[in-house]
């Protein structure tokens, strides 16, 4: 079984996750959505966070950076397996006392060094990753409080799962014995 996230958010106002997925096995492709009540470890957080400056950038504002609040990306992967993603965020208004949210243009990762176009940073793209990463790992267990599947190493497997990242479009498998514990 593999899967492939296709969408990461954090509800503030409920303190849930959501988390989108594609996973495919013998029995062919399933879309699963699921929404989780437990609180993520801080890394989680922290990559979400770490999208503020690319999110600003993005949209061609970075005057924004202090008023800008990501809570999700939705990613993209082509045929050829390049990532691409769209980050949402909200935008502080503090005249209007309110906030509005914010979507980026879909972009995606450059093909190669040399290609030519708007693709992420590398340093966008390392983060968009680390956020990947982190999503995966919460779905293998690792939570703020605890990591449920400790006993058969789930957690531990998706960090090392999480580090092979490199770059391009990688599925990694879901380990399936962590849902059936």
């Amino acid at each position: 079984m593999n899967t492939t996230i296709k969408k990461i958010k954090i509800i503030k106002s409920t303190g849930k996750i959501e988390i989108d997925c594609i996973r495919r096995g013998e029995q062919g492709e399933d879309e699963v959505k699921g929404l989780f009540a437990e609180q993520a470890a801080p890394e989680f957080y922290e990559a979400m966070k770490a999208l503020t400056v690319p999110g600003a950038s993005i949209i061609e504002a970075p005057e924004l950076v202090q008023r800008l609040k990501p809570f999700a990306v939705t990613f993209h992967y082509s045929k050829d397996g390049c990532m691409g993603a769209i980050i949402t965020a909200k935008l502080e208004l503090p005249q209007a006392q309110t906030e509005t949210v914010i979507n980026t243009p879909m972009r995606k990762c450059a093909p190669d060094d040399n290609a030519a176009g708007t693709f992420f940073t590398p340093t966008t793209e390392k983060r968009l990753w680390a956020l990947e990463a982190e999503a995966r790992k919460y779905l293998c267990g690792k939570r703020a409080q605890t990591n449920l599947f400790d006993d058969d190493g789930a957690a531990e497997q998706a960090d090392d799962e999480a580090e092979q990242i490199s770059g391009g479009a990688h599925v990694i498998p879901f380990n399936g014995a962590a849902r059936e514990a």
